[in-house]
C-alpha cells in the first residue's frame, strides 16, 4: 500500500506539473495572439487611413470617366446617332473636317464622291414615305444613309423600305451600324446587296485615326474634348 500510495502521489505531482507547464503555454500563447491582434489592428487602421487620404485627394478613383456612360447613356441609340452626325458634319467644331466622314464613305465603296465632301450636311431622323432614316448625309453627288441599331430590334421591312424611299437619291450608299457588324435581317434582294455591315468597333477605329491628325481650322478644345470623349465611350461600351 505504501509503494501504490508512493507511486500515486508521484502521478498525481507529475500531472500536477504539466498542468502547470500547459497552462503557461497557454497563457504565452494568448498573449502572442493578442499581440499579433494588436499588430494586426494597427496595419488595418495604417491602411485604411493611407485609403481616406488617398480618396480625399482624388488619387483613388474608379468608374466610367466618359460622359455618356456617367449618365447612364452608353448603350442609347439617339445619343449615338446624334454624335455621329455632328462628327461626319465637316463644318463640326470636332475639327476633323471631312476626314471621318471620308473614311467612313471609303469602308461603303471603293471610289465614293470625296470632292465636294466639305458642302455634305449631316440630318437626323430623316422621313421619306414610309421610311425614316437615322441619319442621313447629303452632298452633291451623295446620299449616305445610316440606320443604327445598338440594342433594338428592327421593325418590319424596315431595311428593305429605306432602299425603296432611298435608293434612287444619286450617290446612295446604305449602312448597317450595330455593335457585332451583323448583317440587317430587313434587307432583301438588292437592299441586300447595299447595305454595308458595319461595327462599332470600326467607327472607333476610323474616329481614333481621325483624332491622330492634326485639327481643321475652326476646331475647339471643347469640340475636340467631345469627339475624344465618345471614343473614350466606344472603347467602354463596344470594345
Amino acid at each position: 500500500m505504501t509503494s501504490l500510495a508512493t507511486g500515486l502521489e508521484a502521478d498525481e505531482s507529475q500531472i500536477a506539473s504539466l498542468t502547470a507547464e500547459w497552462r503557461t503555454i497557454l497563457a504565452e500563447e494568448r498573449k502572442n495572439e493578442a499581440a499579433e491582434v494588436t499588430a494586426w489592428e494597427a496595419s488595418v487602421a495604417k491602411l485604411r487611413a493611407e485609403h481616406d487620404a488617398l480618396l480625399r485627394d482624388g488619387a483613388w478613383v474608379g468608374g466610367p470617366d466618359d460622359t455618356l456612360s456617367i449618365l447612364g447613356v452608353g448603350r442609347r441609340e439617339l445619343y449615338h446617332s446624334a454624335l455621329l452626325a455632328w462628327l461626319l458634319d465637316p463644318q463640326g467644331r470636332h475639327g476633323l473636317g471631312t476626314s471621318f466622314l471620308e473614311a467612313l464613305l471609303r469602308r461603303c465603296a471603293s471610289d465614293p464622291p470625296t470632292s465636294e465632301l466639305h458642302l455634305a450636311r449631316p440630318a437626323l431622323e430623316v422621313s421619306r414615305g414610309d421610311a425614316r432614316a437615322d441619319i442621313v448625309v447629303t452632298a452633291p453627288g451623295l446620299c449616305l444613309v445610316i440606320e443604327n441599331k445598338v440594342d433594338a430590334g428592327e421593325q418590319p421591312r424596315q431595311c428593305d423600305r429605306l432602299f425603296e424611299s432611298f435608293g434612287r437619291e444619286a450617290g446612295a450608299l446604305f449602312v448597317f451600324l450595330s455593335p457585332s457588324g451583323r448583317a440587317p435581317e430587313t434587307a432583301t434582294g438588292s437592299a441586300q446587296e447595299a447595305f454595308q455591315k458595319m461595327s462599332y468597333a470600326d467607327i472607333a477605329s476610323m474616329l481614333r485615326d481621325a483624332l491622330a491628325r492634326p485639327p481643321w481650322n475652326g476646331v475647339t478644345n471643347h469640340g475636340r474634348e467631345v469627339a475624344s470623349n465618345y471614343l473614350a465611350t466606344l472603347k467602354r461600351q463596344f470594345q
